[in-house]
């Protein structure tokens, strides 16, 4: 392999090639631990293969130098989770997690779905909070807040807050 440089990531990026996709293999895969700049839409991309799986996991040149800035270059899977690893940190961190600098008072999403796409663009985190609000929100139910009739036969109307409900406000954060 030679190496050669990425102008968006400003390190050297070794070139590899992906593995043919056949029936025994209906993946991409790459070698595991290589590293490729690509773009997706004419936006700048970073393609790099996990350990020991060789899945690609696609990030934004920004989140990649901000895990080489923490010398987190080793990516795999675990759990289902992408862990960042690298020298000192034999376990490594939640990846997407890292990138956000979130605390575990939130929960990260991806907003096309594809775990393995870490870019800073389709990553989002969301509190617990919010969670759970819409939650109980949707166990309430639309009728809640609607008139209320009190036992001496009185309507009491109940104004709507202004404010977006939890579950608007997740689905905003989610929207892509």
């Amino acid at each position: 392999m030679k190496p050669k440089t990425c102008p968006d990531t400003t390190s050297v990026v070794a070139s590899a090639e992906l593995t043919p996709r056949t029936k025994s293999n209906p993946l991409h895969l790459m070698q595991p631990g290589a590293v490729i700049a690509a773009t997706i839409d004419s936006e700048p991309i970073v393609l790099v293969g996990t350990i020991p799986t060789g899945h690609t996991v696609i990030l934004c040149p920004k989140g990649w130098r901000e895990l080489l800035r923490w010398k987190l270059t080793r990516l795999r899977i675990v759990r289902g989770t992408i862990r960042a690893c690298g020298d000192g940190h034999a376990s490594g961190f939640a990846a997407a997690r890292f990138l956000l600098s979130t605390s575990h008072n939130h929960i990260v999403r991806h907003r096309n779905g594809n775990p393995f796409d870490i870019r800073l663009s389709n990553i989002v985190a969301i509190s617990r909070g919010l969670v759970k609000q819409a939650k109980i929100e949707a166990e309430r139910g639309p009728e809640y807040g609607a008139d209320v009739i009190l036992r001496d036969g009185r309507r009491r109307s109940r104004e709507r807050p202004q404010t977006p409900s939890a579950r608007q406000r997740i689905a905003r954060a989610l929207a892509v």
